[in-house]
């Protein structure tokens, strides 16, 4: 009997899928387009953000997943059969299909069945349920079999989580419920106020990993198109980084002041353990200019992020699945 297997990050943003002896085979945003009055899916991942800004009210384009939370099951469904159907185009009756899928640590028993679900709908074996927080640091090639505790901050499009890790286990940890996604949303809201100029959230996206930088001093910049809510004609307006830094600040002394209650959770022998090793910061906003230097100055441990730190979490997930099988 053939036997496949998958590693799966379902996000809020993106949906990974990696197959074991063959790769990352699927990076694509987990998002759907239907048409008004229809149930089927009308696009999904890279084709349906494409559509986005660009279509009349008789297509929505929606994510049937809100911090890290299934909000339409049989969407999800939906949207995942077409995608695992792309790194497992046809199987015989000898296939065999098991699948690690990778899970925030601030999910509830439910809303991981409600994951498991999705996937089983499919055909699937068996699901083995991972936390991003462990194999995120097995993606960075951090050593997590050591009795040594070290930070795992990872930073997605809806959740963040933190956890500090020791001996392949999560030895405190916790949830919040934004990302990088309310990053962009803030972004679109600071320009449309200050600048009364209406942009799109892809917009916003496309600002906040071009042209955001958390230094001070940074003369980046970028010229971004939208419509003048005063005249509601289209206008295009240079945006700096100084401004859109602004927009976000908050969200990441929110997430400096989650470490501080990370910390202040641990024992005395687990917090002297950080001190030295630090924090591994994975997820797609970890790729922003400045982001390891300011938290470094603002919690007084070094950080580290790894080359891909947004694929850190489904390959370390196949890592962890070779080291223990």
């Amino acid at each position: 009997m053939a036997k496949i297997h998958l590693i799966v990050e379902l996000g809020s943003s993106n949906t990974y899928i990696y197959r074991i002896g063959s790769g990352l085979l699927l990076a694509e945003p987990t998002l759907v387009a239907t048409k008004y009055g229809k149930t089927e899916l009308f696009a999904v991942g890279g084709d349906a953000k494409k559509l986005i800004g660009k279509t009349n009210e008789a297509i929505t384009v929606i994510s049937p997943i809100q911090n890290g939370v299934i909000t339409n099951k049989q969407m999800a469904q939906e949207m995942f059969a077409i995608f695992y159907k792309k790194v497992v185009p046809s199987k015989t009756v000898f296939d065999s299909i098991d699948v690690t899928l990778c899970v925030s640590n601030g999910l509830s028993d439910s809303q991981i069945e409600d994951l498991k679900e999705v996937i089983y709908a499919c055909g699937i074996g068996n699901i083995n349920i991972v936390y991003s927080s462990v194999v995120s640091l097995v993606g960075a090639d951090i050593n997590i079999n050591k009795p040594s505790a070290v930070i795992s901050l990872n930073i997605g499009g809806g959740t963040t989580d933190f956890a500090v890790v020791s001996l392949n286990e999560i030895v405190t940890g916790f949830s919040i419920n934004f990302g990088g996604q309310d990053m962009d949303e803030a972004i679109r809201q600071y320009i449309l106020n200050t600048k009364r100029l209406e942009i799109s959230v892809l917009s916003a996206e496309k600002l906040k990993n071009e042209c955001l930088s958390l230094y001070e001093n940074d003369t980046s910049n970028m010229e971004v198109s939208g419509i003048d809510i005063d005249t509601k004609k289209p206008r295009s307006e240079i945006i700096l980084s100084a401004d859109i830094r602004v927009a976000v600040l908050h969200f990441f002394d929110n997430i400096c002041a989650g470490i501080e209650h990370l910390v202040n959770l641990c024992s005395p022998e687990i917090a002297s353990d950080i001190a030295p090793n630090g924090i591994v910061i994975t997820g797609g906003v970890a790729n922003l200019v400045g982001v390891e230097n300011y938290i470094t100055k603002k919690v007084a441990l070094p950080c580290f992020i790894p080359e891909d730190p947004a694929i850190a979490t489904v390959v370390g997930g196949a890592k962890y699945f070779l080291n223990n099988n």
